[in-house]
């Protein structure tokens, strides 16, 4: 019984059981810098008064400061939970990496993501480079408004063509997740020029054909 009163009262002195308030030192600290700004602006006699003032209304409201300031923490890793595993629709892994990207614009993104994600690339096909991409629908583009963009560790490396672009909408529609951003794995492959002087990079998505 001894035991169970002990804990319950050290349960309730506990620092999560307590209701957190912005501390006297932080606010005498954002009081006296309010106060010098009020005085380097106007004239040193209002250092004090303002300090004192803000102070005041520091003390009085820090219960309700602290509790903002914990609902934005909060609300910032529901923001980021949310993002990252609720909103983003994962496409199931085929290995097949059949539906290709019109990627002529963006060659030098690509050819940085390679060069950063492959140790050797004496293979045409760098399988070693199996990134993670995004497929987003691009909704504001000024010249399709179906269309779908590519992106790769937050850089665009193409489009999927216009025909692509409707049936894969489609099958977001169908799976009720219309304009989502969704996933799939996706290869870099590298072809050489005539000259052999520049390779091409294209990027392949394993997804089911479009």
């Amino acid at each position: 019984m001894e035991n169970e009163s002990r804990s319950s009262s050290e349960s309730s002195n506990s620092p999560d059981s307590q209701e957190s308030e912005l501390g006297i030192l932080p606010i005498l600290i954002i009081s006296l810098f309010v106060g010098l700004i009020a005085g380097a602006g106007m004239d040193k006699s209002h250092i004090l008064p303002v300090a004192f003032i803000v102070a005041i209304v520091l003390f009085i409201n820090r219960k309700k400061i602290a509790a903002e300031d914990a609902a934005k923490v909060s609300g910032n890793d529901t923001e980021y939970t949310t993002e990252t595993t609720e909103k983003i629709y994962v496409w199931p892994k085929l290995g097949r990496f059949i539906v290709s990207v019109s990627a002529q614009s963006f060659q030098s993104a690509i050819r940085q993501l390679a060069q950063e994600n492959i140790d050797r690339d004496d293979d045409p096909v760098l399988k070693t480079c199996i990134l993670k991409a995004q497929l987003i629908p691009d909704n504001d583009n000024p010249f399709d408004s179906n269309a779908v963009r590519i992106d790769i560790d937050n850089r665009s490396v193409g489009y999927l063509n216009r025909d692509q672009a409707l049936n894969f909408r489609r099958r977001l529609e169908e799976l009720g997740l219309s304009n989502q951003v969704t996933s799939c794995n996706a290869i870099i492959v590298r072809t050489e020029t005539v000259n052999e002087k520049k390779n091409v990079y294209d990027v392949k998505l394993d997804i089911e054909p479009l």
